[in-house]
């Protein structure tokens, strides 16, 4: 069965730097996707709890979210997905917590959906910002090598790094030439060790034809440019 739990910490840092730093004593803070919030964990006392909201499809990391940090606030959001909430509502619009957010932050959340999805879900995330609010989210760029940035890490693309993970059905040239097809494309879909370039809604959480025990949907990642990557004026320490 898959760990629905995150024990990930990074996400403060990662987000911090790369909205430049920017003042979060004091401001509403929306982790979408955020599982149980380990976000603050990371963030230490420069995050007031009080101030800290998550949204999460899944119920079973809401209720541990709110036993661990009683003082953030947790929500359930019931929306299908065939990974974290097969039992969920097609299409339900993210909760409406009542206000408007400073920061709105999300880390591997779309690189778990189709592109329609992604779309729909970040315009309803800009409607929940205040007027100098900020919205940053993760995504999968079949064009990026980490290693650039960082020497450290392996050299590669992720889309590389997830066929050579898988690694049963794929030769070194098949992967090479999977590699290749995913840095032409606007956006793929790769599932498991099969590519698929600028699909359908057939792949989609929103669509009938995803079945919640397709073993497929667990391991969906996409890539696309950050064509809704946006900030706003924004206060820095």
């Amino acid at each position: 069965m898959h760990n629905l739990i995150s024990t990930r910490v990074t996400q403060f840092a990662y987000f911090d730097q790369l909205l430049g730093g920017p003042a979060w004593k004091g401001r509403k803070v929306l982790d979408f996707g955020g599982n149980i919030g380990t976000f603050l964990v990371g963030a230490g006392d420069r995050v007031d709890h009080d101030d800290y909201w998550c949204i999460d499809l899944n119920r079973e990391v809401i209720e541990r979210g709110r036993q661990s940090y009683p003082r953030a606030h947790f929500v359930h959001y019931d929306r299908y997905s065939s990974q974290y909430n097969p039992n969920g509502i097609s299409y339900l619009p993210i909760p409406d917590c009542g206000f408007k957010f400073d920061i709105i932050v999300a880390f591997s959340v779309f690189t778990h959906t189709h592109q329609s999805e992604m779309f729909e879900l970040v315009k309803q995330l800009r409607g929940m910002l205040s007027p100098a609010g900020v919205l940053a989210f993760t995504f999968t760029d079949a064009n990026y090598d980490r290693s650039l940035s960082d020497p450290e890490l392996p050299a590669g693309s992720d889309v590389r790094k997830m066929l050579e993970r898988n690694g049963v059905k794929n030769t070194s040239r098949d992967i090479d030439q999977i590699v290749q097809r995913a840095r032409e494309a606007r956006w793929c879909l790769l599932i498991d060790e099969e590519l698929h370039l600028e699909p359908g809604d057939e792949f989609s959480h929103r669509s009938a034809a995803v079945s919640p025990t397709r073993a497929i949907a667990r391991t969906i990642r996409w890539t696309t440019w950050p064509r809704f990557f946006r900030t706003r004026k924004f206060t820095h320490r």
